[in-house]
């Protein structure tokens, strides 16, 4: 059951930036990690397990996070790792990298490639990358894109400009 609950976190895990999500405002983690378990309960999986699901789904990409916890949440990030940036690929031999690339190759400029595809699928909610890896991708790939500030926000804030008022 857990490499099955694993398949479906892996597989809804960029869902929320496919064409069906292209009018959300919310975090394209949030989008995947709902349409997984919404499939889940469809198909009468037990709520712990779909529960399981949308929290690896929700929390893989926050830093620091999945390493405290749960198998499903830091399995889905380690894989996630694995294959963006190579972590742990010195693990294998030449041989096993080839086998690897040959059942499942990455096309022609995969690194490029799926960064554009992030690009395309959260441009139209920037406000949704505050404090997210992905702010990173809209500053590379979008020219209008204004990172949002964690410092400006706080003297920014209402109680700030309206703490002379009356």
């Amino acid at each position: 059951m857990a490499t099955d609950l694993l398949f479906v976190a892996a597989h809804f895990s960029h869902m929320g930036l496919s064409s069906s999500y292209a009018n959300s405002l919310q975090r394209y983690e949030l989008d995947g990690a709902d349409a997984a378990k919404e499939f889940l309960d469809r198909e009468g999986v037990r709520h712990t397990h779909s529960s399981a699901v949308w929290d690896a789904i929700s929390l893989h990409t926050t830093p620091g996070l999945p390493e405290r916890m749960g198998g499903l949440t830091r399995f889905l990030a380690y894989g996630v790792r694995a294959d963006l940036f190579g972590d742990g690929i010195d693990r294998f031999s030449v041989t096993q990298k080839e086998a690897i690339l040959a059942e499942f190759p990455r096309g022609e400029d995969f690194a490029n490639s799926y960064l554009e595809a992030l690009g395309r699928g959260i441009a139209h909610r920037p406000e949704t990358t505050f404090g997210a890896l992905s702010a990173d991708v809209l500053e590379r790939y979008s020219p209008t894109f204004y990172r949002g500030n964690f410092c400006g926000r706080v003297l920014g804030s209402r109680w700030e400009r309206n703490s002379g008022d009356t």
